[in-house]
């Protein structure tokens, strides 16, 4: 080929090459976009996206409500519970919004919407003074971020691959130090003990072996069976706090109905500003996340309409997350995107 055609020929034909190999190993229904999985297989790929992004979901309420303050008062245990299940319902609507579009509102992409670490100081700033001058923010950045989805061709060009990457790379090593703690930290033993360090090894290597030994669909599980794996040896470690989980269940119930529209807003322009710089920033980011999933997912490029609908489901749905809801922005998780590009599972 060398000889004959030119090295030019010869790259073609090796890219050619790989791109039947990685057909032939994604083949099904499972990889295709529209295919049709049955509920023993679409439950739990599901599930594996939903505790992928469970933690990384609640971890920003949790801190905000840590320093947070409503009319002079600071938030109880309680009330911290029913923020929790109101962040996972916002984060599921969100969600099903970006895959099943409304008007405009929507990519139409398997993108997974959840609660931002990017917002986290400017939330616990407002947060800090009235937990109400953090939702009045959030409605008005997000109708802002909202509105720049909207006219998203006008302005995209602006924003180059290299710029979303740049963003998204940053803001994953700000909370880098999130997963070190986590790796090291538990709520039975401190930080960096040797139960601690080994729970998450175990996991680790659980999730490893499972990704090299299954096969088929069972094998885009491993990240799912290997946190099993960890939930079921920190049992044992004792690190399992099955009491407070009770004390939480007997004040609202297994079932609870959520609790909407609990905060009044407040309109500070200061800052109102401040969200409406972070909502660029997480426009930048979403534009980032939700190429990487056709990129790395659907193996196309994102086209100005995905762009334009996932943009304004981060806005207009961060606005209903902190008006209705009383949570904090939602944004793409980009854990999830990796998890896409990984398994090729959409």
């Amino acid at each position: 080929c060398m000889q004959v055609k030119g090295t030019k020929t010869l790259t073609a034909y090796t890219d050619a090459y790989e791109k039947k190999v990685e057909k032939a190993e994604t083949k099904g229904a499972a990889f295709d976009f529209y295919g049709k999985l049955s509920l023993t297989k679409a439950v739990p790929l599901g599930l594996q996206h939903v505790l992928a992004m469970f933690v990384a979901n609640i971890a920003p309420l949790i801190i905000i409500a840590s320093v947070a303050v409503y009319n002079g008062q600071a938030f109880t245990t309680i009330e911290t519970a029913q923020l929790l299940q109101n962040c996972m319902l916002i984060a599921g609507i969100g969600t099903l919004i970006q895959l099943y579009p409304i008007w405009k509102i929507g990519s139409g992409l398997p993108v997974v919407m959840g609660l931002s670490f990017t917002f986290l100081a400017a939330c616990m700033s407002a947060a800090s003074q009235d937990y109400g001058i953090m939702v009045g923010s959030i409605i008005v950045g997000g109708i802002f971020e909202g509105i720049l989805g909207l006219t998203a061709k006008y302005w995209r060009r602006i924003i180059s691959p290299v710029l979303s990457s740049c963003v998204v790379i940053a803001i994953g090593l700000s909370i880098l130090n999130v997963g070190v703690s986590s790796f090291g930290s538990s709520s039975a033993y401190p930080l960096g003990s040797w139960q601690n360090l080994l729970v998450a090894t175990i996991t680790l290597t659980a999730a490893l072996v499972f990704h090299t030994t299954l096969k088929g669909v069972a094998k885009q599980l491993y990240v799912l069976l290997g946190m099993l794996v960890g939930y079921v040896v920190s049992i044992f470690f004792g690190m399992v706090d099955f009491a407070s989980m009770g004390q939480t269940i007997q004040s609202l119930g297994v079932v609870a109905i959520p609790k909407l529209f609990a905060f009044k807003p407040q309109f500070q322009l200061g800052s109102i500003l401040s969200f409406a710089l972070v909502f660029i920033v997480s426009a930048v980011e979403t534009i980032g996340d939700t190429t990487a999933t056709c990129t790395g997912g659907l193996g196309r490029d994102i086209t100005a309409e995905e762009v334009s609908g996932s943009l304004c489901v981060d806005g207009f749905i961060s606005a209903v997350s902190g008006g209705v809801f009383g949570c904090s922005p939602i944004t793409s998780f980009s854990q999830n995107v990796g998890l896409i590009s990984m398994t090729h599972v959409v």
